[in-house]
């Protein structure tokens, strides 16, 4: 591990004192600051310098602050990664910290780890001769799942769920916007993993993402416990079976 990531490591999740020395509405060479921004006092970055955190989940300008670290802005371009923090209590996934360090992130391509992790997917349907059928993929991770996704920087959850089932399948769905399934589960020390799900009736033929998926089965509802995680066939069960019980569509 090296000194970038064992910042990283060390602080996700913790309580820390920040120094700000760019406000909210500071103007920093043309940029103004949407967000507070500034520093942990004595511990030093990959640059040499204090290490810099953005402040989210604060409407005011800010001279300290004492806050829980949320995640981090990994650049991979630059020799400094960028620690986020926010009020304790206040959770913010993945695409909602790039969505607030945008205005100067823009500029440096990277990644953006988090404690919450943040996933939206369909479960895709079909009417066939069996009934009711719902489509599976098997990831290249060697699990098989609804289609689903990370949130990225201005997704709606529906916006992630249509572009993930697309990207995977080839498909299309009409979503049912009433019926949103949520389920939370940790993932790996300090790091939550949240997924939302939506019912999305589909039509065609499936056609697999190259490199990703490694196959892909359409399975009545009695047959999805035998595929799916624990957690995920929990957060879905009930629906599936009113689907697969049901004549009409979404």
């Amino acid at each position: 591990m090296n000194s970038r990531e064992a910042i990283i490591h060390k602080y996700l999740g913790e309580m820390v004192h920040i120094q700000v020395d760019r406000p909210m509405g500071y103007n920093h060479h043309g940029i103004v600051y949407p967000v507070n921004y500034g520093f942990i006092p004595g511990v030093m970055a990959g640059d040499g310098e204090e290490q810099d955190v953005y402040i989210l989940g604060v409407d005011h300008p800010l001279e300290t602050f004492c806050g829980r670290i949320i995640g981090a802005v990994r650049r991979s371009t630059d020799c400094e990664d960028k620690l986020v923090a926010a009020p304790d209590g206040v959770e913010l996934h993945q695409g909602q910290i790039a969505e607030a360090v945008y205005f100067q992130e823009q500029f440096f391509p990277g990644t953006i780890d988090s404690l919450l992790r943040k996933s939206c997917g369909v479960i895709p349907f079909r009417k066939s001769e069996r009934g009711t059928e719902f489509l599976l993929l098997l990831q290249s991770n060697n699990c098989w799942s609804f289609p689903k996704g990370h949130m990225d920087r201005g997704e709606t959850e529906a916006d992630t769920a249509l572009r993930e089932l697309k990207e995977e399948t080839g498909l299309s769905a009409i979503l049912d916007p009433d019926t949103r399934l949520v389920s939370r589960y940790p993932i790996r020390e300090k790091t939550i993993k949240e997924l939302v799900l939506f019912p999305g009736l589909v039509q065609g033929d499936c056609i697999p993402q190259a490199g990703e998926i490694l196959d892909f089965r359409w399975v009545t509802a009695p047959e999805l416990s035998q595929y799916l995680q624990p957690d995920t066939y929990a957060a879905c069960r009930e629906t599936v079976e009113k689907l697969q019980d049901s004549n009409c569509c979404v």
